[in-house]
């Protein structure tokens, strides 16, 4: 029988190798949110832009945009942002 392998990527093959969750091995921004009323982005990397209705971070690949109302900006430290306020959406460029 001649069984086709799948090609895996290089982010699955690193996982199952240090057998590591999948979201550790890439670049990707690790968001946590509380309702609708607080997010907490980790690994964060730049801040483009904050006002009270959007908050943009630069991430490697894309920028994470979250848009609401009285949106504040509580701490950026260690590549960790915190935001509270009224979070209506989360997007990426």
């Amino acid at each position: 029988m001649n069984r086709k392998r799948k090609k895996l990527s290089y982010s699955s093959r690193l996982s199952n190798l240090t057998q590591l969750p999948f979201d550790m091995t890439v670049s990707a921004p690790y968001i946590k949110l509380c309702c609708n009323r607080e997010a907490v982005i980790e690994d964060a990397g730049k801040l483009v832009h904050y006002d009270e209705e959007c908050v943009k971070v630069r991430q490697r690949k894309n920028t994470v945009v979250l848009t609401g109302n009285n949106m504040k900006l509580v701490f950026l430290s260690n590549g960790d942002l915190r935001v509270v306020g009224f979070i209506e959406g989360i997007s990426f460029e």
